[in-house]
């Protein structure tokens, strides 16, 4: 079984290896490409030879087995295999030559992969070239090898194909068919396995086309603006075609517009924009490589492709033209992937800051305040406490005692390092304030590199940190005082990006916070007047949804089929992020807790899978109960969209997106605050095309006070008990 096992995982990497010539990690899209690349016999077997050997030789010299199975070891030895047998009639030698040249491409991507993946960069199909380049220019020492003659006698090879019947619609295409453009495209794509008839070009675009809207779009629009450029600078068109260079312009477009690019109108711009300085490098190498005897094949891709990445790199405005952080294995994933997590997590990378307090307190002055923040301090909050009658303090207040917050805990609001205490600031009389120590008792916490929060006006001799320290959220740092310029008991709180007593403030957002005691707030800015409060998640959603690695969760399962059971175990993958993983589908859910939410960032499974429902229903569930809370969120319309509707989308999705798909969840208490007997999560999906409801899911999810878990799936009527692990 495990040898089995171990074969398949084999093959999927070999397969994989002609789905990566355009990008993809797809082994169906593959399988029509291995059958293209066999039009030519000589040049599929030699391919396949040379492909074979190179995954051999990766998996006995233990490479990584992730990078063999995606096919990223395996497709530059399989493009100079196809090119050996194009060039050369398949024979004893040839096939040994391809063994070689298999291996020899598979230890110059090795290098090529040390050397530009300091930069971040690809290797692209620098090995092939460097490789097929060594070989044809040994052919004349190399005895026993013959020019393959197949592409002269094309209507042979298609008789031995498919007998009379191939040879008259290829007598009929070329009779009826006389556009130059559309010939000369299909010729291109068939030229990027070696083929060179428009037969093979018919097969890879229809299978590209099924792989990928986009990159199928963005194929004709590299291949568009070349034909047009070539035209308007009176280059000799036939180039595109017997030179071999076409296909330049269909990969170079493809990769600038939806693999290495988030697919938009800025990345199908520059794919536009990029394609004429493919063909005028196009043109000048093809004069350099003339009297050397060398093919051009896909030397001008190459080059532009990475000084264009190269040379992005070193922007310092952000743009709306994003490179592809992770790949999904589309452009259409890549895209509605990108769409849903900047939705999601607009600020993604940001350190969170939370409330330098506890329990609930009052926006006296919040940015661009009427009092004092104003200028460069004008990014700052006042805090303070009030009654049920919004007063500050009792009495007459007319002393510091007299008001709430006077002498409460002010807490470090995320980990970092003390940098500055300042203490033995007398505290104001009510009404009165020291200009001379303007910040009065102060300390500032370094959290990151340009990143400081300043604590002010505390209470003379509270201070319980000094310079140099450790701290962490929640550690208590000091008191409440009326020091410096406070005419009354307030804390002052800003964030700045440098060490100093008097930096300007920094507007950088507060994360996890309860506003008006209705509404959670994350990365975002308290207003004046606005209650804030500490979140406090609640212990038993808390436990329930606290998976650590290691955690497995076993389920019973009830459907209209009967019944079964199916269990799951909690990983963290090399990257430091936790999935959940079904054993029995090989589904995988990655998910996310930050204390104030539990929600699912990616699905890659079976879509019939009860990890599938449970991923849908808990898309984003809230940890701290707020009576009559709800919260909304959206996904990937990949994820809930299907068929006709998302193909069509597909075309338009780099421009404009009609399909959408939101997510609703409230949450019920069953018992009281005091003695919990469950909570109930009612989550709902609604898919819209064009703002009108296509289909609705309900479910249903329950947290027992015992931890149990009950999922109800009201559309495909399933219903499952996880109990207590």
């Amino acid at each position: 079984m495990l040898k089995t096992s171990k074969l398949f995982t084999f093959f999927q990497g070999v397969l994989r290896s002609y789905s990566q010539i355009f990008f993809s990690e797809s082994y169906w899209f593959a399988i029509p490409l291995v059958l293209v690349s066999f039009l030519d016999v000589s040049a599929g077997f030699s391919g396949l030879i040379a492909v074979l050997t190179a995954n051999t030789a990766a998996s006995l010299l233990k490479f990584d087995k992730l990078t063999i199975l995606k096919g990223f070891y395996g497709f530059n030895s399989l493009l100079v295999g196809l090119g050996l047998g194009y060039y050369f009639e398949i024979a004893l030698v040839v096939i040994i030559m391809a063994i070689f040249s298999g291996f020899l491409t598979l230890l110059i991507t090795i290098t090529f992969q040390g050397i530009l993946g300091k930069y971040y960069l690809p290797y692209l199909s620098i090995p092939f070239l460097i490789c097929i380049w060594i070989v044809l220019s040994a052919r004349g020492m190399i005895q026993g090898i013959e020019s393959n003659q197949s592409g002269v006698y094309l209507i042979n090879k298609l008789f031995n194909i498919g007998g009379n019947p191939v040879v008259s619609v290829h007598q009929w295409w070329v009779g009826t068919i006389t556009s130059n453009f559309l010939n000369s495209y299909l010729l291109s794509l068939g030229a990027i396995f070696f083929q060179f008839n428009v037969f093979a070009g018919i097969v890879v675009a229809i299978a590209l086309l099924f792989y990928s809207r986009i990159a199928w779009v963005l194929s004709l629009l590299g291949y568009s603006v070349a034909f047009f450029a070539y035209s308007f600078l009176g280059m000799d068109m036939n180039q595109l075609g017997y030179s071999y260079i076409g296909f330049n312009f269909i990969l170079g477009a493809m990769a600038i517009g939806g693999y290495f690019y988030i697919p938009s109108r800025q990345s199908f711009f520059w794919a536009f924009a990029i394609t004429p300085i493919i063909a005028l490098v196009a043109a000048g190498m093809l004069g350099l490589l003339k009297p050397l005897n060398l093919a051009l094949l896909s030397l001008p891709f190459n080059v532009v492709l990475l000084t264009f990445i190269y040379s992005l790199r070193f922007r310092t405005v952000p743009s709306n033209f994003k490179e592809v952080q992770i790949q999904e294995g589309t452009p259409e994933r890549n895209l509605y992937s990108y769409q849903s997590f900047i939705k999601r997590f607009p600020n993604f990378g940001w350190l969170p800051i939370k409330l330098p307090f506890y329990g609930e307190w009052l926006v006296n002055q919040g940015h661009n305040g009427d009092e004092t923040h104003q200028g460069e301090w004008a990014n700052a909050w006042d805090f303070v406490i009030v009654n049920n009658d919004s007063a500050q303090f009792c009495d007459e207040g007319n002393f510091c005692t007299d008001y709430y917050c006077f002498g409460q805990h002010v807490i470090a609001p995320a980990e970092g390092t003390v940098v500055i205490v300042v203490d033995g600031i007398e505290d104001n009389p009510i009404g009165q304030v020291n200009t001379q120590k303007n910040w009065g008792n102060t300390v500032i916490i370094k959290h990151a590199e340009g990143l400081y929060s300043k604590l002010c006006h505390l209470k003379k001799g509270s201070i319980v940190v000094k310079a140099g320290d450790t701290v962490h959220y929640g550690q208590i740092i000091g008191k409440v005082g009326n020091s410096g310029r406070s005419p009354y008991p307030h804390l002052h709180f800003q964030l700045q990006a440098t060490p100093y007593i008097g930096s300007k403030t920094l507007k950088y957002p507060l994360t996890a916070y309860l506003e008006d005691g209705k509404e959670i707030k994350t990365f975002s800015y308290p207003l004046k007047e606005q209650k804030v409060k500490t979140m406090e998640e609640n212990i038993l959603l808390k436990k329930a949804f606290n998976y650590m690695p290691g955690t497995q969760l076993k389920w019973s399962i009830k459907t209209p089929k009967g019944k079964e059971k199916v269990n799951w175990e909690i990983f963290t993958n090399a990257y430091n992020k936790s999935y959940i993983y079904c054993n029995s589908t090989k589904s995988v859910a990655y998910f996310q807790n930050d204390g104030v939410y539990f929600y699912f960032t990616h699905f890659d499974g079976d879509k019939k899978s009860l990890l599938h429902s449970f991923y849908l229903a808990a898309f984003r569930l809230p940890l701290v109960f707020i009576n009559g809370y709800a919260s909304t969120d959206s996904l990937p319309v990949n994820r809930t969209f299907k068929g006709w509707r998302l193909f069509l989308h597909d075309f338009t999705a780099p421009f404009y997106l009609y399909l959408k798909t939101n997510f609703e969840v409230s949450m019920t208490l069953i018992g009281s605050e005091f003695d919990v007997d469950c909570f109930d999560y009612k989550s709902k999906l609604s898919g819209y095309s064009f703002r009108r409801l296509v289909f609705s899911k309900n479910f249903k999810l329950r947290v027992n006070n015992n931890n149990s878990l009950k999922l109800i799936n009201e559309n495909l009527q399933i219903e499952a008990v996880c109990e207590p692990y």
